[in-house]
């Protein structure tokens, strides 16, 4: 059944009204007509089935049947930080770690970062990604989107990741002496993991001391040296196995 997303239900007189982009996907794209049935999530991690009961200029109206259980999320709470990357790469990066459940992606502008800072489009930009989000979140069933923060300046971001709780490391190539791997082993089950990439050149070595500094681990992923936005996507992967729910 075809999953959709409102941020919250409002029902009135038991019908509840589709916003616009869904609704337009519905109707224009999908074809859907009065009774056929859908999933729709909501921002609070609900979920109902429900029927289409009819469609005006306003939009569709909708009739809910039941509500749903509500998928359990990740017994490991896994945030991104990632720096900015090019447009393409960056979307396929939320994408696919956000089907993977990781529960926020804090993007970061670096000292190597291609895309500089541009308050004009950064709210097109969030805007964008949010919605990507939230695609995701209709593809895999999770409960409730990522939550794509706000981009920020490095600094900002080390100092916000210095102050969360469980383990926090970076992925830098340049690292010699440990490897994701080995953390792993030596570590227990976890509750909270956050991982921070670098952009497209890499962090400088000044960055990763500034890190390391604030009680970051650097640490490598073996002998291969992966694109930016696969780095995160293999990372998501690996804790998602080793501590949440993939393949549970």
């Amino acid at each position: 059944m075809r999953r959709f997303f409102i941020e919250e239900i409002i029902e009135e007189d038991g019908m509840c009204l589709i916003p616009e982009k869904e609704a337009r996907h519905m109707i224009k794209v999908l074809r859907m007509k009065a009774n056929d049935p859908f999933i729709l999530m909501t921002g609070k991690g609900e979920g109902f089935e429900a029927v289409i009961e009819n469609t005006t200029r306003k939009g569709v109206y909708a009739r809910i049947i039941k509500g749903l259980p509500i998928a359990a999320s990740s017994p490991v709470n896994i945030d991104i930080c990632q720096a900015i990357l090019k447009p393409r790469m960056m979307d396929y990066m939320i994408e696919k770690t956000s089907e993977l459940g990781v529960s926020s992606i804090q993007p970061f502008y670096s000292e190597r970062t291609v895309i500089k800072p541009d308050k004009d489009s950064a709210s097109n930009k969030l805007r964008h990604w949010r919605m990507i989000a939230q695609s995701a979140l209709k593809q895999c069933g999770r409960a409730v989107p990522a939550e794509i923060n706000d981009p920020i300046h490095f600094r900002e971001m080390v100092k916000a990741v210095a102050q969360k709780k469980g383990i926090k490391v970076v992925l830098w190539e340049g690292e010699q002496r440990s490897d994701l791997k080995t953390l792993l082993r030596e570590k227990g089950s976890v509750n909270d993991f956050t991982g921070i990439i670098g952009p497209e050149g890499g962090f400088t070595g000044q960055e990763v001391n500034l890190m390391r500094g604030a009680g970051i681990v650097p640490v490598s992923v073996g002998t291969r040296i992966l694109r930016a936005e696969t780095a995160a996507i293999a990372l998501t992967t690996i804790i998602q196995y080793e501590w949440g729910d993939l393949g549970v």
